[in-house]
């Protein structure tokens, strides 16, 4: 039977997971190296942890690696956090049969069991290896109700106070396959992610909020604002466009116009349009 490569471990932050993969790849801890047969699939528990290689484009010539990790368990949608990949456990429909007991019995009937529903934590980095680059994983599984009985890589006499080398190991999901450093340090225990919702990094930029309007804040009536004359323009530009018009001539003296004076706006003085007479003339 194919042990895991650790069981009773807890994998608390990236740093752990990367000292896990670095004690197989130094041969302290064994490597997964086919897939889980139905009795290992059983076996899986909460404190098993699995390292294995994902087979890669040689893989016929050297018949090494795992084409997929099967498990048998039904999950749900997978959570993103950070480094990490969480899939929970779909309840079953009903409770699964444990068919051990020898089938030839002719009063044999099935026993069910039960047992909380698994948490599937996922991690994975490119390796250097001896057969070139490869890419490997991690898989460890807990309940919510057993993670904290856990031990943690501490507490483990083969992992306790091993070193990772700087820029052995590239987490396959870091942005533009930036290397892990051994000095990341642990971010201590990670809380299992309950809500649906995944976190992303931002691709746009926060969005302004707009500015709330004034309900007191309102428009002029039309009425009003064709009332209001328009704004004073220079004496020269009055002039001017007034010679357009044919409000002077050519032969008229351009006299300066006070822009304080009525002169300024000639249509003040009318009542109507028909009492209108341009004041230049003589």
């Amino acid at each position: 039977m194919q042990p895991p490569t650790c069981v009773g471990i807890r994998v608390r932050s990236p740093l752990d997971a990367i000292t896990i993969i670095h004690a197989v790849h130094l041969g302290i801890l064994p490597l997964v190296h086919r897939r889980l047969d139905t009795d290992e699939r059983r076996a899986i528990q909460s404190g098993s942890v699995y390292v294995w290689e994902e087979r890669g484009p040689n893989a016929e010539a050297t018949g090494l690696g795992i084409e997929r990790w099967t498990d048998s368990i039904s999950w749900g949608p997978s959570r993103v956090r950070d480094e990490f990949l969480f899939y929970h456990e779909r309840k079953p429909a009903q409770p699964e049969p444990d068919n051990s007991t020898d089938s030839s019995d002719t009063n044999f009937q099935p026993r069910y069991y039960y047992r909380k529903p698994l948490v599937k934590q996922t991690y994975s980095v490119f390796v250097r290896t001896h057969t070139g680059r490869r890419k490997w994983h991690l898989i460890a599984y807990f309940t919510q109700d057993t993670v904290d009985q856990l031990r943690s890589i501490e507490d483990h006499p083969q992992l306790r106070g091993l070193n990772v080398p700087d820029g052995l190991y590239v987490c396959a999901r870091s942005a533009k396959g930036r290397p892990r450093h051994s000095s990341s340090g642990s971010i201590g225990n990670y809380p299992i992610p309950t809500d649906p919702i995944l976190t992303y990094p931002a691709l746009y930029p926060p969005r302004v909020p707009l500015r709330a309007i004034n309900p007191t804040e309102r428009l002029a009536p039309l009425a009003y604002l064709k009332r209001v004359p328009p704004p004073r323009r220079h004496a020269v530009d009055q002039m001017a466009l007034m010679s357009f018009s044919g409000l002077l001539t050519s032969d008229e003296s351009i006299r300066k116009i006070d822009i304080d004076s009525e002169d300024y706006y000639p249509w003040r003085k009318y009542e109507s349009d028909s009492d209108f007479r341009v004041p230049f003339r003589r």
